[in-house]
């Protein structure tokens, strides 16, 4: 009980905290979404979307609004958690698996922050509950089946990760002798048909759209890299970024508990190779029929990706070839000793700490990617070291997440101690004064409009910038029915979801008053912004023209202002302003 009421009053101290600060570039970005709902959108699918349109009809468009249920998919997560490891294990690995989660910095800014990590993070969770039920009632169909498949789908449509684990079920089918019927009853394959719904709002939005996701998740990925183009300074940034978003000692006890349960394992692995390889005639004979089916799917994720000119389809079809063979060597596998509970847990992380690796050797990756794996590692490490860890060492890691929590949330703290701590090196600068940000903008764009004696559009960075100036711009009548109160610079390919919105380089029939009509491109339509002045407002420091698509599509540009946002005497951020004089559409479809 007294975990409960702890948790209890956690939440309520983190719903009192979601307020006191701005919303994040991408908060402020989801929430832009939330007020455009659709089935799916540039990067993501639509669960940000909806969860933050409904937070916000519950409790307005505030900072608190749009949080509000970060904090309650926290305690969500944590009761699931702890139901889980006292199913698994017993009472005690519960309570320690639900402290360790709690004390984690990147798990307390994710109860603060209404990303899509929260989301996902639930999801996964309920789902390895709904799984763990499926097993136990094996060889009985039940419909923990059907519902796992239920909510990776409601995941999925949060964070692509989620479908994770629909490959972490096959793998732990394939690895474990006495559940591989399974592969041969109803159960998996009721799972799949309920994950098959979430697949449709996707492929709709996006097929309508010439699929702009698989361009994106190919350069996130760095799946246009060569495999042999190896970068260990990215990846060693990458690595070592996660001892300071789970704290050192938490995450080196982590990495041990995860190697003591699948270390056992790999001699054996080793052998099934050598006897899948030696087997490999009699089996492709035997199974033929599997056979043309693993190449016929992998032929046609390479010729889709020749067609949609997507390098993340041709290593999608390697990937299937690479399952199938790691399937083989899996059924030549003799039942290992790794225990059926670490099994289960180590199968739901292995797969996303495999494919992110790789991904961090060949390109920038973030470590919150990684996320969905240190959900059973929670369990993992708190059952392995729940007898071995001494008391000091016990509550030396415990308290050095507690600080690095309490540092990372209020940097000020530090600040206080006399200790300088520039913003350019602060996680929260990214939370920090979009209000006075946005103000500034304001009262300059009313200035130059008095100046000039004609609106000004604005033009953001990004779609960060963008989204905060959206939210925070002080009230103004909408020049055009739709249109964001802040653009992102034009593209000829989709860079983000303000190119699915109304924008200024789009072409359609006049609505209003058109500024100098000789200069519209008949050829292509009608343009409401066409020799129109906009302010084009970026936080780039370096930055100190406009980027060449404005210097491109305005006949001329100057830097108009600078501005400095303080907080406590130190320089925030720089705000600098460009004025781009006379648009000119369509100069980019020339």
């Amino acid at each position: 009980m007294k975990l409960f009421a702890s948790l209890i009053i956690l939440t309520v101290l983190r719903l009192l905290y979601i307020g006191r600060v701005d919303l994040s570039p991408d908060e402020a970005y989801y929430h832009q979404w939330s007020q455009n709902l659709d089935w799916c959108y540039f990067s993501k699918g639509p669960g940000i979307a909806a969860t933050m349109w409904a937070s916000t009809s519950l409790f307005g468009h505030g900072e608190f609004g749009v949080r509000a249920f970060a904090p309650l998919l926290a305690l969500g997560t944590s009761l699931l958690l702890y139901w889980l490891a006292r199913r698994i294990y017993h009472e005690r690995v519960a309570f320690w698996t639900v402290v360790l989660l709690n004390v984690t910095p990147i798990f307390n800014l994710g109860a603060l922050v209404m990303s899509i990590d929260p989301l996902s993070i639930f999801f996964w969770s309920a789902t390895l509950c709904t799984l763990w039920l499926a097993f136990e009632k094996s060889p009985s169909f039940s419909l923990w089946w059907p519902l796992s498949g239920l909510l990776i789908g409601l995941g999925f449509l949060c964070k692509w990760t989620n479908a994770f684990l629909l490959l972490s079920v096959l793998m732990l089918l394939l690895l474990t002798p006495r559940y591989r019927k399974e592969l041969k009853r109803p159960g998996f394959y009721t799972m799949l048909l309920a994950f098959l719904p979430a697949l449709i709002p996707v492929c709709l939005w996006q097929s309508a759209r010439g699929w702009p996701l698989l361009g994106h998740l190919s350069a996130r990925g760095g799946l246009e890299t060569p495999w042999w183009h190896i970068g260990l300074k990215d990846f060693g940034a990458f690595f070592a970024s996660h001892f300071g978003a789970y704290s050192p000692l938490i995450f080196a006890a982590m990495l041990v508990a995860l190697w003591v349960a699948v270390a056992d394992s790999l001699p054996r692995w080793f052998d099934a190779l050598g006897r899948a390889v030696v087997g490999a005639p009699r089996a492709l004979r035997r199974h033929w029929v599997i056979v043309l089916f693993v190449i016929w799917s992998a032929l046609s994720a390479f010729f889709a990706g020749n067609f949609f000119e997507s390098p993340l389809l041709h290593k999608v079809s390697l990937a299937i070839l690479g399952i199938a063979a790691l399937a083989g060597i899996a059924a030549c596998c003799e039942s290992g000793n790794l225990h059926w509970k670490s099994r289960f847990l180590a199968a739901f992380a292995m797969p996303v700490i495999l494919v992110y690796t790789w991904i961090g050797l060949h390109h920038d990756a973030e470590v919150n990617w990684t996320a969905p794996a240190a959900v059973g590692l929670f369990i993992l490490t708190a059952e392995y070291w729940i007898e071995r860890a001494s008391r000091p060492l016990l509550s030396t890691a415990l308290a050095l997440s507690v600080a690095i929590t309490a540092v990372g949330l209020e940097p000020d703290l530090v600040r206080s101690l006399g200790v300088p701590w520039p913003f350019k090196r602060d996680p929260t600068a990214r939370v920090r004064q979009w209000k006075k940000t946005a103000e500034v903008v304001a009262e300059f764009r009313q200035q130059q409009e008095q100046e000039y004696k004609q609106p000004l559009f604005l033009i953001a960075e990004n779609y960060g910038v963008a989204a905060e100036l959206c939210h925070y711009l002080p009230p103004r009548p909408p020049e055009f029915p739709g249109h964001p109160r802040c653009y992102v610079e034009e593209s000829v390919m989709p860079q983000n979801q303000f190119h699915f919105w109304k924008r200024y380089d789009e072409f359609e029939a006049p609505q209003s008053q058109v500024f100098n009509s000789d200069e519209e491109q008949s050829e292509y339509g009608t343009n409401l912004f066409a020799g129109r002045s906009a302010l084009y407002i970026t936080t780039r420091e370096k930055e100190m023209e406009p980027p060449d698509v404005l210097m491109d599509t305005f006949k001329e540009w100057k830097l108009a202002a600078e501005f400095q946002i303080k907080e406590n005497g130190q320089v925030l951020r720089l705000v600098r302003i460009f004025i781009c004089h006379r648009y000119q559409p369509g100069k980019l479809l020339d």
